[in-house]
């Protein structure tokens, strides 16, 4: 599985950074739906911490999520299988999303690793899944910027 990598450098430190990812009721504040993304919901505790689980439905499927990896403030890890809806073949797309950070001097660098594992039915679909995954993390972190920092 080959990675859809987006990158952008944030200027805050690591741990604000990691603290606006990992805090999934605050995503409504700064992360407005999309067709990939509508939403968190029925987060199982609060703060997140690795084998917090939560769902995220779209108009195609649910994914069902759960954080696997937790490094405080340099690494989360969400694997978020989704379930596609049945008029849509039913199939799970395996996808698992991979956070990582470096700070350099109050300067986060982020990169935005995206893994999607296609069944064998929807492969002929992966370039369109790779184009779509590409602009959703563009998305998702300029905005993830925009929001940290305007933060105090």
């Amino acid at each position: 599985m080959a990675a859809i990598r987006a990158t952008t450098d944030i200027n805050a430190p690591a741990q604000k950074v990691f603290d606006a990812v990992t805090d999934l009721q605050s995503y409504s504040k700064w992360l407005p739906n999309s067709g990939p993304f509508n939403g968190t919901t029925e987060i199982s505790e609060s703060p997140v911490k690795l084998g917090t689980t939560y769902v995220e439905s779209t108009p195609g499927g649910v994914r069902s999520g759960k954080v696997i990896e937790f490094e405080r403030p340099s690494k989360v890890v969400f694997h978020q299988p989704m379930k596609l809806n049945p008029a849509s073949g039913g199939h799970v797309i395996d996808i698992k999303v991979e956070v990582t950070l470096k700070e350099n001097r109050g300067v986060t660098a982020v990169e935005r690793d995206v893994y999607v594992g296609l069944p064998e039915p929807l492969q002929g679909l992966k370039e369109a899944w790779d184009k779509g995954g590409s602009e959703e993390s563009v998305r998702v972190l300029n905005l993830l910027k925009k929001y940290v920092e305007s933060l105090p």
